[in-house]
């Protein structure tokens, strides 16, 4: 927040004025009942209306121009923050755990509470004391009325927050469970109603909410309590300086402006003490928002590099490669040594659960070794800037991971559409005649996770996503699944055109038939490569010729 100390410097100043100002009412009522309504004279009557209007027009000026800075500090502090924020979350370094929307929402409660009533509130609160010194002043009594109401108030919401905080803790949690199985759930809707698994869920969801909604009523209910308590006090509060006052006015200790004046003070003095009790949960919550966002971002992105290594020649090496995905059992990968030359065509394959897909992603640099040293052109992946390399690779995953938006958007990667790019990326997939015949061709427009269309027609976008730009390294996860005969066989000239053209191309496989455009071939088992070499001899070995 360092970047906003002269704006947050400028408004504790508007803060300090305007406070001043607010001075303003007790002394017009203070002069207007021991001097105007004593003298009877109509002339300072009205020149005293004039200069408490003239203050309370300075006093609103001063509190737009606080207003009007503040939201200043909310763009900005969006626009420093929010960018980070969005390339942290599409990090795939990211661990899953930290991989929460809620950060953007959390987000939302650090501005809320740096650029609006809660930060006034605590800007305001230190002149509490400066309005208790004035009380004081008019009489000893009324100050330590105020005193004594000062400490009931904070100590009902210490009692409040003491009460409530347990049982509010547990409403979130429940709340969260809640969310995260109807997140789950959601996105199985047709294996639930297959399997006749609705009301099961349902049920569960059910018992999440109530157990929810429990918890928050014994909170609620504890406050509610506390809150009319408060009321109660506030009102007796307000009266009782009134009596005081009319009291010691009986016995000449005061004047009878000064019961009024003593009265509009206790509730300035009162007010920034009560915003800054209703402000103290979210004091709580921005502390927590500041500390999630602080451990999400870290320190400051590095800059872009400074030398561009443009198009990679597309040799992969990997040296007593280790990924380890899970923080127990064994790694994923476990000590791969692999030499893949340019222009190579390799197949992977193995069970299920072997490490075929994080092989891939680890030669894609989107998952980085625990161990050992994933190269490319004899460089490390880890250094190479993500977004030039990503120019000239090719990347289709198991699920094919379209987004909301247009045909056309998605094969030109969410960059400016080249349309001659996007075509002959279309081609080269093989997509090109089946995105002509849909309804808007190329400017069909996608749901999330490229809803609207079959299987078979993502995998074939995705497709032509990987090979838009004519990339020198194409890595492709099972490209076969979900096509139809028609479409897998034009898969197959798909690859052989990318070997024709120099193109390294990895590609993991169930579908013995791909294996016959492979030069090499990987046989991956428990996260070890039990085999590999040329693919007549591998499948020599493995029996399958």
């Amino acid at each position: 927040m360092g970047s906003f100390k002269t704006q947050y410097l400028s408004v504790t100043v508007f803060s300090a004025v305007t406070n001043a100002l607010m001075l303003a009412p007790s002394w017009y009522m203070l002069q207007v009942y021991d001097r105007v309504l004593t003298s009877h004279d109509d002339n300072t009557l009205l020149g005293l209306s004039l200069i408490v209007m003239f203050v309370y027009l300075i006093h609103a000026l001063l509190e737009r121009v606080r207003g009007r800075v503040l939201i200043e500090v909310a763009e900005d502090l969006d626009a420093q923050v929010a960018p980070r924020l969005h390339r942290r979350l599409l990090d795939p370094q990211l661990p899953a755990a930290q991989r929460d929307m809620q950060a953007l929402s959390e987000l939302q409660t650090v501005k809320q509470f740096l650029t609006g009533q809660p930060m006034l509130a605590f800007l305001d609160a230190p002149w509490a004391v400066i309005y208790l010194a004035v009380i004081f002043l008019l009489h000893p009594a009324l100050g330590w009325l105020a005193v004594g109401s000062t400490l009931a108030l904070v100590l009902l919401a210490v009692l409040n927050q003491r009460l409530t905080r347990a049982g509010l803790d547990r409403s979130r949690e429940f709340a969260t469970r809640e969310r995260v199985w109807l997140g789950n759930a959601t996105t199985a809707v047709d294996s639930l109603h297959a399997m006749g698994m609705k009301s099961a869920v349902a049920g569960r969801l059910g018992l999440l909410r109530g157990q929810h909604l429990q918890s928050l009523l014994e909170a609620s209910g504890r406050a509610v309590n506390i809150s009319a308590a408060g009321k109660w006090i506030r009102s007796v509060i307000q009266s009782a300086g009134l009596g005081a006052g009319a009291w010691l006015a009986i016995h000449g200790e005061m004047t009878s402006g000064g019961i009024i004046a003593a009265s509009i003070l206790l509730g300035r003095t009162l007010a920034p003490i009560e915003g800054v009790i209703a402000a103290w949960k979210q004091w709580a919550e921005f502390r927590k928002g500041m500390a999630s966002l602080g451990q999400l971002l870290g320190p400051a992105q590095a800059q872009a590099p400074s030398v561009r290594l443009g198009r990679p020649v597309g040799h992969l090496r990997l040296e007593e490669v280790s990924v380890r995905l899970r923080e127990s059992g064994p790694p994923t990968l476990e000590g791969l040594n692999l030499d893949i030359p340019a222009g190579t065509t390799v197949a992977v394959i193995g069970p299920s659960g072997a490490g075929k897909t994080t092989l891939l992603k680890t030669l894609a640099g989107v998952l980085r070794p625990a161990s050992g040293r994933a190269l490319l052109d004899g460089g490390e992946l880890a250094v190479r800037d993500a977004e030039e390399l990503g120019a000239h690779l090719g990347y289709l995953g198991q699920d094919t991971a379209l987004l909301a938006g247009k045909v056309s958007e998605n094969i030109a990667r969410f960059a400016a559409v080249d349309s001659e790019a996007v075509i002959q990326a279309a081609r080269a997939a093989g997509a090109h005649e089946m995105l002509v015949a849909l309804p808007q061709g190329y400017e069909t427009e996608l749901g999330n996770q490229g809803a609207g269309l079959s299987e078979g027609q993502k995998r074939r976008i995705g497709l032509a996503r990987a090979l838009y730009g004519r990339p020198a390294v194409v890595l492709l996860d099972e490209p076969g699944t979900a096509l139809d005969d028609a479409s897998a066989a034009q898969l197959m000239q798909t690859l052989q055109q990318l070997k024709a053209q120099g193109v390294t191309v990895v590609f993991s496989t169930h579908q013995p038939s791909m294996l016959q455009l492979a030069d090499l071939v990987l046989v991956l088992v428990d996260g070890r490569l039990r085999l590999s070499g040329k693919r007549d001899e591998v499948l020599a070995r493995l029996g399958q010729r």
